[in-house]
């Protein structure tokens, strides 16, 4: 299964009928809060799992959007179910990927509620290039997100995250290329804007 870039693989309320495997792209995972408003609360690429926090229950929680071309290997809930009855070791692998997935949301949750916005701006930075890489040489990040999206990963304003990225820019932690693509040239200095955290790559 194929998704264009901003295409939903699956929307929250929406009946479950299997989880997905991401063969190639990238996706973030959306939960909706009061009013509407989004909060991207884990991002996915190559490998990943998506809809598994719905899977034996009526509806999925959360939804997954393509933020790239993207292609998922679907598999419904009757043939996951007969794999992880049969495959002892492929259900041992999927029981300590949710074990995994608890812990790094504890952690997140623990720590972004008490880190102040350039923290939170400069761990969500190690968090993109954690998950989607970045371009060693060049120093740019393997994605794109706007401004909205990154606040959206914390928990805070667009308005917020445009004045702590001048803030990094400024101090050359960080740089600006194109249209919005950001380039992590200091990576020292970002990690230790967040050393009193033990977040570094809870979320891979």
């Amino acid at each position: 299964m194929r998704y264009m870039a901003g295409d939903y693989i699956f929307r929250e309320g929406n009946k479950v009928y299997g989880i997905y495997f991401i063969k190639h792209g990238k996706a973030k995972v959306i939960s909706t809060g009061l009013n509407d408003k989004e909060q991207i609360v884990r991002l996915a690429a190559n490998g990943h799992i998506l809809g598994h926090r719905g899977y034996g229950g009526e509806s999925y929680p959360v939804s997954a959007m393509a933020l790239c071309d993207t292609s998922v290997c679907f598999i419904d809930n009757d043939s996951f179910y007969d794999v992880c009855m049969n495959n002892p070791q492929f259900t041992m692998e999927m029981t300590m990927f949710y074990s995994r997935e608890l812990r790094k949301a504890e952690i997140r949750l623990k720590y972004l509620g008490q880190m102040s916005c350039r923290e939170k701006i400069a761990e969500a930075l190690l968090y993109l290039k954690d998950i989607f890489g970045m371009d060693e040489e060049k120093k740019c990040l393997n994605v794109y997100l706007t401004r909205k999206e990154i606040a959206d990963m914390v928990g805070t304003t667009s308005t917020q995250v445009i004045r702590e990225l001048h803030v990094l820019e400024a101090e050359k932690l960080i740089a600006k290329q194109g249209k919005g693509t950001l380039l992590l040239i200091n990576m020292p200095g970002l990690e230790n804007i967040v050393s009193n955290y033990e977040m570094k790559q809870q979320f891979v």
